[in-house]
């Protein structure tokens, strides 16, 4: 009789991780647990607390403040609050507490929480500092430094904005954090993402570098997960019987994987990843309890992926061989010689001056004798996209490939941090390439993969 579990009324599965507060008052009341009276009491005394924090938060001078503010600061008591009641054994204990402890007693515990989980967050960032993976991916490097996620051990207000994340995330986990807002949020992001951290470094970063190029060479703009394109890899390699630790596999590996996978019917696809997943553990001896149940999280995404690819004969999409960049043959693109400042800043009011665009056009083709020039005048010249359009119109398969170098088409992520005629110019560039034959397209792009510009 000792093993029976307790059961519980109320269904933890109709709480709400990021406002709990509220939802497990709610849960409360229609279960009968509580009362009309207990909830008037409840609402009284949060309404009282609001009033005693809009206080201190005017620094004792009066307790008038915006319907915002107060209306923030009221959900970031009711945040603190669920966070204590989150951490007792269980439900029934936190809608005990719900009935017998004031409001600010409750409170009071919560920040302490808050407090403890700050900076407990703020160590696990160091930690993942430590073992940041080196990548050119743009995503994953912003989010981890001073301007990302950093900003979040800067400007987290723990009394009056505790249910807030203030941090610029931009990097997706492999298994996403939900349901989770303010501190909770921010120190399982940082938990999850130093497990994936622990399981890239496994790998040499240089074999990394290739996979991800074998993916997408222009990875360093994607957003792209890492740890999920490499644990794909891991898998792929252990199922060809491939080295896992150089993530390494051919284009012949993955049709022969191919046809042997096809023989298998879902279930069965899915056993052989298992064992291929408990082989992986084995080879490079992650012993660790909380990665190895990370990486049991994200299978059942990447065992669909694969059983869909077997499929539709698209396994070659799923895995990847890799490419060094390095050793492709490489294509030289020199500028030519500047014009001097005084020829340079002359020809820009000289095209302010005219007033017709062919003139424009004319002027530009006598004055301008190398790329550096032309692309300076792109950007000071104030040109219309028209004008611009028929400049691109002008100019070579090899030069154009140079302005997508230069001017690479970025997410909108990273072209906040461009100018508004660098956005523009990348914007008018984009849109000139589209219209291009499709053949025409695939040449350009395959010599900016071979270019180098001095």
């Amino acid at each position: 009789m000792a093993n029976i579990e307790k059961r519980h009324i109320i269904d933890s599965n109709n709480l709400s991780g990021e406002s709990y507060f509220t939802s497990i008052l709610k849960e409360a009341y229609a279960c009968g647990l509580l009362y009309d009276s207990d909830v008037e009491n409840i609402q009284l005394q949060c309404i009282k607390f609001l009033a005693y924090k809009s206080e201190r938060y005017n620094d004792g001078e009066s307790s008038s403040i915006r319907v915002e503010t107060a209306e923030n600061i009221m959900k970031s008591n009711l945040y603190t609050i669920g966070l204590y009641l989150k951490s007792l054994l269980d439900v029934d204990c936190a809608v005990n507490e719900l009935k017998t402890t004031m409001i600010s007693e409750m409170y009071k515990k919560g920040r302490e929480l808050i407090n403890t989980k700050f900076h407990t967050a703020k160590h696990i960032y160091k930690l993942v500092q430590k073992n940041k993976l080196i990548t050119l991916n743009y995503t994953y490097n912003a989010t981890l430094n001073e301007k990302g996620i950093g900003i979040f051990f800067k400007s987290y207000d723990l009394d009056y904005e505790a249910h807030e994340s203030p941090a610029s995330i931009d990097y997706q986990l492999c298994n996403p954090v939900t349901d989770l807002a303010g501190v909770e949020f921010i120190q399982k992001y940082l938990e999850n993402l130093c497990l994936e951290n622990e399981f890239c470094r496994n790998f040499d970063a240089e074999d990394i570098h290739h996979l991800l190029c074998g993916y997408d060479e222009g990875y360093k703009d994607l957003l792209i997960n890492i740890f999920e394109q490499v644990l794909i890899a891991a898998l792929g390699c252990l199922l060809a019987n491939r080295n896992v630790v150089k993530l390494n596999i051919s284009g012949k590996d993955i049709q022969r994987l191919h046809n042997e996978l096809s023989k298998y019917d879902d279930y069965t696809l899915a056993l052989k990843i298992r064992k291929a997943t408990e082989k992986m553990f084995e080879e490079l001896n992650i012993t660790g309890l909380s990665l190895r149940r990370y990486i049991e999280k994200s299978l059942p995404k990447i065992t669909s992926t694969i059983v869909y690819a077997v499929k539709t004969n698209t396994l070659s999409k799923v895995f990847v061989s890799p490419i060094n960049p390095d050793l492709k043959p490489k294509i030289h693109f020199l500028s030519g010689v500047k014009m001097g400042d005084e020829d340079y800043r002359k020809l820009i009011e000289e095209l302010f001056i005219c007033r017709y665009s062919h003139d424009k056009l004319a002027l530009i083709n006598e004055k301008v004798k190398s790329f550096d020039d032309l692309e300076d005048v792109l950007l000071d010249a104030q040109l219309s996209e028209a004008e611009i359009t028929s400049i691109f119109g002008t100019l070579g398969d090899i030069e154009i490939a140079a302005m997508i170098r230069r001017h690479p088409f970025k997410s909108d992520i990273q072209a906040v941090d461009l100018s508004e005629t660098e956005q523009a110019l990348r914007l008018y560039l984009k849109s000139y390439i589209d219209q291009l034959a499709a053949d025409r397209q695939e040449q350009i792009f395959d010599m900016v993969n071979h270019l180098i510009c001095d």
